[in-house]
């Protein structure tokens, strides 16, 4: 998506029932203009999905994460580079990872190390581009590390015995002789919701006006109308205390805003009392919608009655958050309430799964019958027993894309609210919403201070080059594993050279050759420079909710984790995962030739004198009184004169054998040896020899001088995809892999074009197992489910 291209601002005029329409043409014009501006500039929203909540000292955090389009909410094709943290408590960050994405999905690993004491740290997902903005869009999360001697939970009293309750007046004011709806929260020193509380609202005579209850999350609403005059005060009990709480935030004069909501529409009222109505007689208002892209605007007055109404069309908003606004005549935010349509979000889910047990293995096969056959449909999966107590995320893919980027606060157990959903969620999520207050698009910003690109879409690393030689013609880069080789022209005006896109990964370096106007190659003479070249801080604030629980350092529960694999890695990656990686590679060579494929290691590089030696366990080798070189194909079955074998280097073919000495054996990738000829046609009945060099060192002096490339030092490269590594526990039927052990993660799994996953699970405990599933189809529809296997 082109950063400049302009969002569509819808303008239009609800269908609201009002007597009289008054027109304020310039302040409404300011508004939209302003609204317009600020929203300009397209949006990307982060989701991470973790393997895990709490991990252990030798695990290995997984995450997978998916850059969404906010506007169209599919995944987003447009940025390339993802910069994932983990942050301690004192926003030091402690790992980072550039994470290269493709169509929207990355993924990579944390190793859970000496690095990480135990305790609490924040995982952050973001996009540079994400950095233009105030609204939440990327990624953050709390998790815990702790070292498995340390396992026992304690409370913590002193903050578990602290209740924070608030009474919050619904669009941010409360009116008197108006009747008012209050938000209600219930929480602990903590943070956390304390569930199911009762109580009542009392005035200065103790008379009872009107009761309440808060639910699993300690969240709920009730309504009254105040009296001028007069207090009013919430009384409950928990844990047999009594907590009696004042309500401070009624007014004498202002106006409120009400929502409501029907099968099919939304019920809007605008009240005010008659004191107010004195003092705002001649006054126009403007009450908005949007959802940080498309705005809708309509006016009113409150000149002739004490309460404005409409009825809203469910069709008329948009899914997810609308955000509705009223401000006065000069613009002035004065009520803002959140409202969520569930409509037109489309969640799918698996049918039962289909299990079949053999030996040590489980075969599972989900099946999403509603799914659309299309190419490009990603889930995370996290398997884990299924009594684990280190899943305990508060959001999913659906509540971190349509919640989570429109409010301020972090949200206790948001996923909830898109789980099953059903009435009773939907209210409760509405009561959620008249709690937050005003939305994380700030009227402010927006008037005064719309987001500029200070920090553009990234695709890759680029470089730019600064020429110290006076003598060169060209440059030439050596290929990397995502870039080929390429060669430049220098500009002789300013004397650099640059490349976009790169995507040099791990320890791979920048590898530049100067030719000069003589055609000689050699080692250049450059200043190079890098963008980016480090992880960029992310300045954004969340405030994240923490753990419930303190651990105890003086458990005696001894180590359960018998090895982590990840202290073998290294050992792993050059013995193991190398020798893999070859046979595979050999393979594949293997089948697309007609002939013998060596492929070439240091070692056979580092024995073999030359090229005519080598070749002679195939062919005679030699060379003829003048020295030069000769190979005979003696077995040839060729009906032509010729026993003379076709030679190409990297398939070109050689002009003499003269061309095979000076070739350097430290260069060469495989051979084919093809003595038959076949596949070659009447011109290989001497046999074919197909010589490939190393792409990273394809190209040397003919004097033997060794490299002629200078090999320039990425400050900052991808991280490569490797392999998840699952610890080895003492044993798989313990409390603790239960509730704290892993299974399995995948990091990228993709459906078939019948909308078919299968999985082949290994079976390590009598325990049954949970899959922790979130994903995204290509047509913008999610995934998010718990399957719990029975494995009895």
């Amino acid at each position: 998506m082109n950063i400049l291209k302009k969002q569509h601002l819808a303008l239009s005029l609800i269908s609201l029932c009002f007597t009289q329409l008054f027109y304020a043409q310039q302040p409404v014009d300011n508004l939209i203009s302003a609204f317009k501006n600020y929203s300009s500039n397209p949006r990307e929203i982060t989701y991470a999905h973790l393997n895990k909540s709490t991990f252990i000292k030798g695990e290995t955090m997984g995450f997978t994460a998916y850059v969404i389009d906010k506007e169209s909410k599919k995944t987003s094709l447009t940025t390339n580079n993802l910069y994932c943290v983990l942050e301690d408590a004192d926003k030091n960050i402690i790992k980072s990872k550039l994470i290269k994405v493709d169509e929207g999905i990355g993924n990579g690993i944390f190793d859970i190390d000496s690095l990480l004491t135990s305790g609490q740290y924040t995982f952050k997902a973001y996009t540079n581009w994400q950095r233009n903005f105030d609204e939440p869009n990327f990624y953050s999360q709390t998790i815990e590390v702790i070292n498995d001697n340390s396992l026992q939970k304690t409370e913590n009293k002193e903050l578990l015995s602290k209740i924070d309750a608030q009474f919050l007046p619904e669009s941010g004011h409360a009116v008197t002789d108006v009747q008012n709806t209050f938000g209600v929260t219930i929480k602990n020193g903590l943070g956390f919701g304390i569930p199911n509380v009762e109580g009542v609202i009392i005035d200065s005579n103790n008379n009872n006006i009107t009761d309440f209850k808060v639910n699993i999350l300690g969240i709920g609403s009730l309504s009254f109308t105040p009296l001028l005059n007069e207090t009013y005060s919430a009384i409950f009990y928990y844990q047999d205390q009594k907590h009696t709480v004042k309500i401070n935030s009624i007014e004498d004069k202002g106006i409120i805003l009400n929502l409501k909501s029907t099968n099919d529409k939304v019920f809007v009222s605008i009240k005010t009392n008659m004191d107010t109505q004195l003092d705002i007689e001649e006054n126009i208002y403007s009450l908005t919608i949007h959802n940080g892209n498309v705005m809708k605007i309509v006016e009113f007055d409150l000149s002739e009655s004490l309460e404005f109404t409409s009825l809203i069309n469910n069709s008329d908003l948009t899914p997810g958050i609308n955000i509705f606004t009223v401000f006065d005549e000069s613009n002035t935010p004065l009520l803002e309430r959140l409202y969520f349509k569930h409509d037109g979000i489309e969640k799918i889910s698996s049918n039962a799964p289909i299990i079949t047990k053999r030996n040590d293995t489980i075969n599972l096969t989900l099946t999403y019958k509603s799914l659309t056959p299309l190419t490009n449909n990603n889930l995370s999966i996290s398997v884990l027993p299924s009594d684990t107590k280190s899943y305990n995320h508060n959001h999913n893919i659906i509540s971190s894309v349509y919640l989570q980027p429109y409010i301020k606060g972090d949200v206790e157990n948001a996923k909830y609210y898109f789980t099953n959903v059903n009435r009773e969620k939907k209210h409760d999520l509405d009561n959620l919403l008249i709690t937050q207050g005003w939305s994380s698009y700030n009227w402010y910003n927006i008037f005064n201070n719309p987001p500029g690109v200070n920090y553009v879409f990234e695709k890759g690393i680029f470089f730019k080059a600064s020429i110290n030689s006076k003598n060169a013609e060209d440059f030439l880069m050596y290929p990397m594993r995502y870039s080929d080789a390429t060669t430049f022209e220098i500009n002789p005006i300013n004397n650099v050279f640059e490349q976009k896109n790169l995507f040099p990964i791990n320890n791979e370096t920048l590898k530049l050759a100067e030719i000069n106007k003589s055609g000689a190659i050699k080692k250049p003479s450059l200043y190079i420079q890098y963008y980016p070249s480090s992880i960029p801080k992310l300045e954004k604030k969340r405030n994240l909710l923490s753990s419930k629980y303190q651990r105890s350092s003086t458990s005696k529960i001894e180590n359960n984790i018998a090895s982590s694999n990840f202290d073998n890695v290294q050992q792993l990656d050059e013995v193991f995962i190398a020798a893999e990686k070859k046979k595979t590679r050999l393979e594949e060579l293997k089948r697309s030739s007609y002939g013998y494929v060596d492929l070439w290691d240091k070692n056979k590089r580092k024995r073999t004198p030359s090229l005519l030696a080598y070749l002679s366990k195939w062919f005679t080798t030699g060379t003829n009184r003048i020295g030069d070189p000769f190979i005979i194909n003696k077995s040839s079955n060729s009906t032509s004169s010729s026993n003379t074998p076709l030679v190409f280097i990297d398939d070109v073919p050689v002009q003499g054998f003269n061309q095979l000495l000076n070739i350097q054996m430290d260069i060469i990738d495989y051979v084919e040896i093809n003595r038959s000829g076949i596949g070659e046609g009447i011109r290989g009945g001497g046999g074919v020899i197909r010589i490939y060099t190393d792409p990273n060192v394809n190209l040397q002096p003919t004097n033997g001088g060794g490299p002629v490339f200078k090999a320039y030092n990425f400050p900052l490269t991808f991280s490569e995809d490797k392999k998840f590594y699952k610890p080895t526990y003492k044993s798989y039927n313990s409390n603790f892999f239960n509730e704290y052990g892993i299974i399995e993660w995948l990091a990228k799994t993709t459906l078939n074009a019948k909308g078919e996953l299968f999985l082949k699970l290994p079976i390590v405990s009598k325990s049954n197992i949970n899959l922790f599933i979130e994903g995204i189809t290509e047509d913008g529809r999610f995934i998010s489910e718990i399957k719990r296997i029975n494995l009895d």
